[in-house]
Order: structure tokens, then sequence, then C-alpha cells
């Protein structure tokens, strides 16, 4: 065997057959962001420019790359550390009552929430992609091998949900919802292209041989959001209960879920792609719990206190449901999509957006409506799929170039923050460049 399949082995080797963490971990790595929105948008206020990009990448970016790196170990201490910086600004910007911007981006037709939401998702996938491919990255958050509770487990089922909360609010072509798709399945043809022309690193067991995420999405894009928008709260969150039920029963009175985690062979296309292939129910009837959720945030959108303690409540009664859950019918499996993966799922994007919802409270009451989304998300929000098409772009070609198994500490954290800086550049950029045309055009 020549040398290439032997990194490509070796790179699938350090990325398979992990175990996963506790679910407070998965929550504790990513704390950190959740203060920092606050400390942003004290000094920041929504203004754009290049100095207030570097601004938010140090108080907000660098917080989240290095609690997935280098202070992984110290999650906790770190987000309890911004918290801290947090909680002294608002004092001390309510106290000393700071002018506010008029400046500011805001961004009415959406809620702030969301929009934090599916920046944030972005922005942790962006990172991990990336930096799953070093030592510095913990091997418990890499994607778990059969059951366990892992941060890089929950993007993609979060891109779903999130998709959900936008997708099944509004009306949409029935032209546009094919084109996208076929948009979609071409690009899963092309990443599945490119993996087989370059000898890239390919873990089967995450989709199966051929599959990848970008199939997933062009199966429920065309399959459910040309009709999801017809559904009210009650009728998404029981389309979401019965297909969860119904998915259980398979994988467990019917053996599939066994036969899915087997070693058993792949020569048919549907067991090359079994992991593919059975999880996509979960990922569907996530989409309906994100559709729910949407109904939901819209509906008390004008009484945001209310809406902030209704959250909250949600997320309260989804935790106790995870933790019923996980005794009685046991750990998720990402492979298979069973039910305490989706409703661990739905718990971790609601708890955000009950965190996001408060700290717009907080800045509602006390600093007189601060814009709290950062510019930095309005960007990536602007563009979430070319933020994940080059992020997979960028990843392949510094896997191509260097073999990250090799970078030493701390060139290693190095490289993961420079490439996500290069990401969120080009989106910054394209994003005021849009900005300027309104204005030319206003």
């Amino acid at each position: 065997m020549g040398p290439p399949h032997s990194v490509s082995d070796a790179h699938v080797k350090f990325v398979s057959g992990h175990s996963g963490s506790s679910g407070y971990e998965v929550v504790s790595a990513v704390s950190a962001v959740f203060p920092a929105l606050l400390v942003t948008a004290i000094v920041v206020q929504g203004r754009c420019g290049w100095q207030w990009f570097v601004t938010e990448t140090i108080l907000l970016v660098l917080p989240l790359a290095l609690s997935l790196t280098a202070l992984s170990d110290f999650t906790f201490e770190l987000g309890m550390s911004v918290a801290f910086v947090a909680v002294l600004a608002l004092v001390l910007a309510s106290h000393f009552r700071i002018p506010i911007s008029k400046r500011g981006y805001k961004d009415e037709k959406r809620l702030g929430c969301i929009t934090s939401l599916r920046g944030m998702l972005n922005l942790v996938a962006a990172v991990v992609i990336l930096a799953v491919d070093f030592h510095s990255f913990p091997r418990r958050f890499a994607k778990t091998e059969e059951y366990g509770y892992s941060l890089m487990d929950l993007g993609g089922i979060g891109f779903v949900i999130a998709n959900g909360i936008v997708e099944g609010r509004k009306k949409p072509d029935k032209w546009s919802v094919l084109r996208d798709g076929l948009a979609l399945s071409l690009l899963g043809l092309g990443r599945l292209w490119l993996v087989h022309i370059s000898d890239y690193q390919h873990h089967v067991t995450e989709y199966g041989v051929h599959a990848n995420f970008f199939f997933t999405l062009a199966f429920v894009k065309i399959t459910c959001s040309w009709w999801a928008w017809k559904l009210n709260l009650p009728r998404a969150v029981l389309a979401g209960v019965c297909l969860c039920v119904c998915h259980h029963l398979c994988l467990t009175v019917g053996g599939v879920g066994v036969w899915v985690l087997s070693s058993a062979p792949r020569h048919t296309l549907i067991s090359a792609n079994r992991e593919w292939v059975v999880s996509l129910p979960g990922y569907v009837a996530s989409y309906f719990f994100g559709v729910a959720l949407g109904c939901h945030l819209f509906a008390g959108q004008n009484r945001r206190t209310h809406l902030t303690y209704s959250v909250i409540c949600l997320t309260v009664c989804l935790f106790v449901s995870v933790v019923g859950l996980h005794h009685y019918l046991g750990l998720p499996s990402r492979r298979i999509a069973n039910i305490t993966f989706i409703i661990y799922a739905v718990f971790y994007t609601t708890m955000a957006l009950a965190i996001y919802l408060t700290v717009e409270t907080l800045a509602a009451t006390f600093l007189r409506g601060l814009p709290t989304v950062p510019t930095i998300f309005h960007a990536i929000n602007r563009r979430p799929l070319l933020c994940f098409l080059l992020a997979n772009v960028s990843t392949g070609i510094i896997n191509k170039s260097i073999n990250t198994l090799d970078v030493p500490y701390p060139w290693d954290i190095i490289i993961i923050v420079a490439y996500t800086l290069g990401i969120l550049f080009v989106l910054y950029f394209l994003f005021l460049r849009d900005n300027m045309q309104k204005l030319k055009h206003a």
C-alpha cells in the first residue's frame, strides 16, 4: 500500500471509534459563545466595518476556537470567565448609560435569536470540520461510532432543525424547491466524485459508502419544505412524534438498528449506505420539530418577554425528556438517528434559542434595545450554504496539502484560527458589499 493510502487510512482511524462524552460537556463546549455575544453587543453595537470585524473575531470567534482546542479541558472555567466579563460590562453599560450607536445593523425581517442560532451552528461546524483532523481537537468531541453524546454529532441535525424553523413559516415556490433540491444533490455528487478521485479520507460509518450530508439536505428539502408551511404547531409536533415512534419501533422491534451498527457486508446500494437510509426518518422528524419551534417563535415575536419565559420552560421540559429517554431507551446514536438523539438535538437547539432570547431581553431592558446579533452572524446567516461549502473545500485543500496529524502544537491551533478567519473574511466582505449596494439603490 502506497503512502497516500497510508495517510488516508491514518486519518480515518484518527476520527473513528469514539464514544463521545457527556451531554453536559457538549453544552459546556460552546458555553463561552453565549456571554461573549453580550460582550460583543455592548462593544460593537451592530456596527459594520473592518475594525469591528477584528473586534468581533477577538471577542466572539477566538473564545470559541480556543474552547474547542487549547482550552477544551477548561470549557466551564472559560465560560464562567466570559460570563463574569459580560455581567460586568452589562452593569457598567447600564449604570453609565453608554451612548447607543444609531449606525448599528438590524434585520427587522428576522428574529434575532434565529439569526444568532444559525450563525452559531455554522460557525461551530466550520471550526470543527477542520479541527477534528488535528490533535488539539479532543476526541470526545468527534463523531461517535455507535452511541454517545458528541458535539460534532449535533452539527448536521442542528442545520435541519434550523432550516425547519425558517422554511416552515413561508410558502415556497415548488420550482424553487426542486431547484434547491437539485443543487444540493449535485453538490453531494460533486463531493462524492472529488473524494473518489483525490483518495480523500472517508469515514464510511458517517453516512455510508456513497451518501453524504448534502444528500440528506436534498431529501429533506424535496420531501418536506414545499408543504411544511401548512402545519401549525400541534400538527408539526404530532408529525414529529409519530415519525419518532414509528422509527423507534423499526430500529428496535424490527431489528434495523442492530443491522445498521453491525459489520454486515455492504454489497447492495442500500446496505452500502444503510446509515443514510435508516437515519432519514430521524432527520425528517427533527425538521418537523423545527417547524413547530418556528410556529411558536413567530407567533410570540411581539411579546418578547413572554416568549423568552415560554422557551425557557420548553427547554426545561426537553431536558427532562432527554434524561428520561436516556434512562429508559438508551444513549443517542447519530448513525441511526434514534429518538434520544433527535430529542437531545431539539433540546440543544431550544436551549440556545432560550439563551439568545434572554440576551435580547437584557439588552432591551437595560441597554435600550441594543442590537445583540453580531454582524458576523448576520454575514453567515446571509449565505449559510456558502459558509458550509467554503469550510468543506478549505478543509479538503488543507488536508491534501499537509498531514494534519504531524502538525505540532501550537501550529495546529494557528492553522485552525487562520482558516476560520479566512472563511469569515469572505462572508463579511460579501455582506458589506451587499449593504453598500442597498444604500446605493435606496
